[in-house]
Formats: structure tokens, C-alpha cells, sequence
């Protein structure tokens, strides 16, 4: 690891400033779960470090009605997993948060960190994105509200610029009736990152008796978590009988493009998509029709 700068900002326009300055040399810190394993691999060596762990206004989560969930980026893992509020609205962040890692890197690693490194093999990126979850983002001279699923690009590439900081996750209100289950398959042990995650969100009508709306989001079968969006046009505007469960199924494991690793081969990966997405999708109908 060569030396570098460290910087420590008070605001956003501060931080945003220094990130402009080093013009892509710098890299913003905060838990470090992600960036100080890069660094010591030799994998990313730049000259400033900005954190922005002191920043006030990056920290906490909220309700708003009118919004919804509002995470500040430096919320850690641990926070949402014990918190109440989070537990009363959306009890199934606190549920996958208990299989994240280990509580060394919970008790560290901030939600901005794991959303803005664009790692592959995560677990939050594909809830939010089935929760229709928007990333606040600042820079040096505008702010911007985009859907998260916009922010990942490639393997650990993002659309942040050089100068921009994610500041918010924002998740607004689940829509009436609606059930949403993530299940997560790791092939070696339970705190190792996953193989395959798969969240399904199942809105339902009036009736409780059509599917109004569906998210399918996969996780870890792609260069980014994907919305499996033929899978989605299976289960919308029909009654979700198994058989178009099972059809909904089969288009998500062949929509996704999982390659062959350590982890499993591409084939083994497709059999796991498929079972999963239709048990989280069984589950979160089932859930819909009590809501």
C-alpha cells in the first residue's frame, strides 16, 4: 500500500470539493469494510482518502409519509438490522441484514459503502432495487435523485462521478397488499457472500385475487443486480396460479447471466435462480393476501 493524503471533511460541499480537486485520485472512506481490502490487494492505490465519517448529515434514517425510509449513506449494517423503525416498515431489511457478513463488518460497513463499490456479490442492492428504492446523490454544483437500480454500470462501476457523493437511500412506502421475500443461497457457508440473492416483491389488486405489480431482482448472476423484467410481465395482470409461478421462474433463470466459479457453474447457478424465485415469489404472495 503506497502513502496517501487523508482528509477529513465536516460537510458534503466540503467532501465534493476535495473529491473534484484530486480530479479521480481520491476515494471517499467510510466503514472501509470494501475499500481497505482493495488497498492492501494493491488493487486501488489512490492518492487522497476523504472521509466522511464526520459528516453529520450523512448519518441517521427517518420516516417521512410523503418519502417514505430515509437512510443516511453512513448508516451502518448493524443499525438497520436492530433498528424499530426499519422493523416496523420493512421488517425484511432487518431480516437479511442478520445474514450479512459476520457483526465485525455489520458494526462498520455503511449502506452507502456497500451500494456505491458496485460489488456484485451483495445483498442490499437487490431489495432496495424490489422496493423501488432512489439514490440521492451530491456533487460539487447539483444534486440529484435517480432509481438505485441506475447507479451500477459494470463490475464495480457505477454512474457516481469522480466528485459525487451518495448521500441518501430512500425507499418509499410498499404499495397496499403487498409481500416482498428475499432469500439469499451462499454454496459454502452461511457468512459468505451469496451465490445467488433473489427478492421478489408481489403487489396485489383490490381483490387480492390478480397480480397489479411484480419485481423480480437478482442478485449475484450478473455483472449488476438485475431486474428480470420478462419474468416481471409473467406474473402481471394474471392470478398468480403455481404453474405461471413456475413460468415466471424459468424466464428469471434465463434472463440472468451468471458466470462459472468458485461459487458454482453457470448451469448449477440458472437451477438455483429458478427455485428461488419461485419460493420468494410464493412466499411474498402469501404475504400480499394478508397485508
Amino acid at each position: 500500500m503506497r502513502n496517501f493524503e487523508y482528509l477529513e471533511p465536516n460537510t458534503v460541499a466540503e467532501a465534493c470539493g476535495l473529491l473534484q480537486r484530486y480530479a479521480g485520485e481520491a476515494r471517499v472512506y467510510a466503514g472501509g469494510a470494501y475499500l481497505s481490502i482493495v488497498m492492501k490487494q494493491g488493487l486501488l492505490q489512490p492518492k487522497a482518502l476523504v472521509n466522511i465519517k464526520k459528516i453529520r448529515e450523512l448519518k441517521g434514517l427517518r420516516w417521512e409519509p410523503a418519502e417514505g425510509l430515509i437512510l443516511g449513506a453512513l448508516v451502518t449494517h448493524h443499525e438497520i438490522e436492530t433498528s424499530s423503525l426499519v422493523g416496523e416498515k420493512f421488517p425484511i431489511l432487518c431480516e437479511l441484514e442478520k445474514e450479512v457478513a459476520n457483526i465485525r463488518v455489520r458494526n462498520v460497513g455503511t449502506i452507502g459503502g456497500n451500494i456505491a463499490s458496485g460489488e456484485p456479490l451483495t445483498d442490499l442492492a437487490q431489495v432496495f432495487i424490489s422496493l423501488d428504492a432512489r439514490a440521492r446523490v451530491r456533487g460539487p454544483s447539483r444534486e440529484r435523485v435517480i432509481p438505485l437500480e441506475e447507479l451500477f454500470l459494470d463490475y464495480y462501476q457505477t454512474s457516481l462521478a469522480d466528485d459525487e457523493i451518495l448521500t441518501q437511500v430512500i425507499i418509499p412506502p410498499l404499495p397496499d397488499r403487498s409481500g416482498i421475500e428475499y432469500i439469499r443461497f451462499s454454496s459454502s457457508s452461511v457468512v459468505d457472500k451469496p451465490c445467488v440473492g433473489v427478492s421478489v416483491r408481489i403487489s396485489l389488486d383490490e381483490g387480492r385475487k390478480t397480480c397489479q405489480g411484480a419485481r423480480v431482482v437478482l442478485g449475484c448472476v450478473a455483472p449488476i443486480p438485475m431486474r428480470a423484467r420478462k419474468a416481471e410481465r409473467v406474473l402481471e395482470g394474471k392470478p398468480l396460479r403455481p404453474e405461471r409461478v413456475q413460468e415466471a421462474a424459468r424466464s428469471a433463470a434465463e434472463e440472468c447471466s451468471p458466470t462459472s466459479d468458485l461459487r458454482g457453474s453457470e448451469q448449477y447457478k440458472r437451477a438455483i435462480v429458478l427455485t428461488l424465485v419461485r419460493r420468494a415469489a410464493q412466499c411474498a404472495y402469501e404475504r400480499a393476501l394478508t397485508s
